[in-house]
């Protein structure tokens, strides 16, 4: 599958790379799960693939947990998650450099930028919803 990052960052003998399974494909999209169900519903960071989107369902397989677009360098550009941030759901968080671009918040806090879907996440986001239908 390629989903682990091993080779994005420079380790191809990654334990990471035995932990995600694909289950489907949506044209360019590759649907993953965790091989172990106990461990957190969650993307790689990398992804040992260049240009590649990943989505992955929540446990109990009812909605989308997470799907994320990595670029030419196997890094995260965006991630789509289907819960509340702040008022807008889904949403989905910007990603620069490797990790998630994070702004101020009110209480003066740093945390993850969430912003609403445009067009192009939301038909991806309706494709995966609807994988299996």
């Amino acid at each position: 599958m390629g989903a682990n990052g091993s080779h994005a960052n420079g380790s191809l003998e990654s334990e990471l790379g035995r932990n995600w399974k694909t289950t489907g494909t949506i044209g360019e999209i590759q649907i993953v799960q965790k091989k172990n169900a106990k461990e957190s519903v969650k993307l790689p960071e990398e992804s040992h693939t260049p240009n590649r989107i990943y989505a992955i369902f929540n446990k109990n397989g009812n909605d989308v947990q997470a799907i994320a677009k990595y670029g030419p360098d196997g890094k995260k550009l965006w991630e789509i998650h289907t819960n509340d941030h702040h008022g807008i759901k889904p949403h989905y968080h910007p990603w620069q450099d490797g990790h998630p671009v994070r702004t101020l918040n009110k209480k003066g806090k740093f945390e993850n930028e969430g912003r609403p879907l445009d067009e192009s996440k939301a038909k991806i986001l309706h494709k995966v919803r609807n994988y299996g239908s």
